[in-house]
């Protein structure tokens, strides 16, 4: 009798750490969605670089190249041993992240990069990456004693250090993706289903005190002189009040008629521009948002407006139905994977993009309010697009586990 995918545990087959081997055993598929959303932004950032005379479409080939060798790096090493380095990684990023706040250079208000010199690097993108080893550790370590409760809260403490670290910078979009990768990962190692609606309640304790942040917020332009001084000269806010312009994202996502030429500019910019695009878009280098430059920040964060502005509502379906077919095979990978702590890498990594994708998208129809939150494969930025194209490694390595376990006529195909 054929024991279930999950039964068989890490040390079942023998693998070797590193076999280079595994660069053939490849499944093609997903690198074939993963090229083909690589080309499709590094069309678009051509484009979106055309009119400010910068180079960052051929940076971001550079990145790809890059992120390339790391993704075959993490293919050729067995995940296990990978994973087994996690709570080294664990506390390396807590230095950085440490190191960040007490060096790092204060870019737009915030302080997110460490510079080295040649080259800057973001270590909460980084974080994101080692939580999904560090989670696959801690949970598969753990195995069935996560249906405690004190083992499933303090999964939330291990998580909350990095999470609160990278709010301080503030970096808001980055430190929320860390809450929806813990609550997946431990659904899948099979945590009890009410611990997890005591979370999702929990969660949904931000809506009032969204409201309470905002209910007395006075958005005139003599009220934001006032509160841009206390907060970043004086200082003198209570702990639990957010920054001015995080209070005004709130604000003007509730009230999205409010100052269009003013806080608002982003997001309502963001929204004329994809729908200028029409069915079938302006066309490469002709959406007229971006030549006049009216879309703020439309080579990082809003890329995928002018993206649609140029390519419209079919070019629109196309880019999301690759994203959905690379997530749903990566799904596939999770569900496959003959051990737990695979299937636990493959959920982590599909979670982090997704939720880039979805909120990504979302922000730029006005579904959600304005934070920093670049998409995979077309948004510019090199920390980023490395972490993407190592989640990709991850991705590919999960179903080499498979493979052996097949090999070896121990797991039924």
């Amino acid at each position: 009798m054929s024991r279930g995918a999950h039964d068989y545990q890490a040390e079942d087959a023998i693998v070797r750490a590193i076999n280079f081997r595994n660069l053939r055993r490849i499944d093609w598929l997903l690198p074939i969605f993963v090229l083909s959303l690589a080309a499709i932004g590094w069309v678009t950032m051509n484009s979106a670089s055309a009119h400010t005379g910068g180079n960052q479409h051929e940076k971001q080939v550079l990145f790809f190249i890059a992120g390339a060798f790391i993704a075959a790096g993490i293919i050729c090493i067995d995940y296990r041993a990978l994973v087994a380095f996690a709570p080294v990684m664990y506390g390396g990023v807590i230095l950085l992240l440490l190191a960040v706040l007490q060096f790092g250079p204060e870019i737009k208000g915030s302080q997110r990069w460490l510079d080295l010199g040649l080259f800057r690097i973001q270590p909460s993108e980084i974080t994101k990456l080692v939580m999904v080893y560090f989670l696959a550790w801690y949970l598969h370590t753990l195995g069935p004693k996560i249906r405690k409760l004190h083992w499933f809260v303090l999964t939330f403490v291990l998580t909350g250090v990095p999470m609160l670290l990278i709010l301080k910078q503030p970096d808001l979009g980055t430190a929320a993706c860390l809450g929806p990768l813990v609550i997946v990962m431990l659904f899948v190692a099979g945590c009890r289903l009410w611990h997890v609606g005591l979370v999702v309640l929990v969660g949904l304790s931000v809506v009032p005190f969204a409201w309470f942040q905002i209910h007395d917020f006075n958005p005139s332009p003599k009220s934001w002189e006032q509160e841009k001084q206390k907060a970043e000269f004086y200082e003198n806010k209570e702990w639990y009040d957010l920054h001015w312009h995080q209070k005004m994202r709130i604000y003007t996502f509730v009230h999205p008629d409010f100052a269009p030429r003013g806080s608002n500019w982003q997001a309502y910019q963001s929204f004329v521009t994809v729908g200028s695009g029409g069915l079938a878009g302006k066309g490469f280098k002709q959406g007229t948002n971006t030549r006049l430059n009216y879309l703020p920040e439309h080579r990082t964060d809003f890329i995928f407006s002018h993206y649609a502005e140029e390519r419209g509502f079919i070019g629109c379906v196309v880019v999301i139905g690759l994203f959905l077919a690379f997530l749903l095979r990566g799904l596939m990978y999770a569900r496959d994977c003959p051990e737990m702590m695979g299937t636990l890498l493959a959920a982590g990594v599909v979670t982090v993009l997704g939720f880039h994708i979805f909120f990504n998208i979302s922000i730029t129809i006005g579904l959600m309010p304005v934070t920093g939150m670049p998409l995979p494969f077309l948004s510019y930025g090199g920390t980023f697009y490395l972490t993407t194209m190592a989640c990709v490694g991850i991705l590919l390595n999960v179903p080499m586990r498979r493979r052996m376990f097949l090999e070896e006529g121990m797991f039924g195909g």
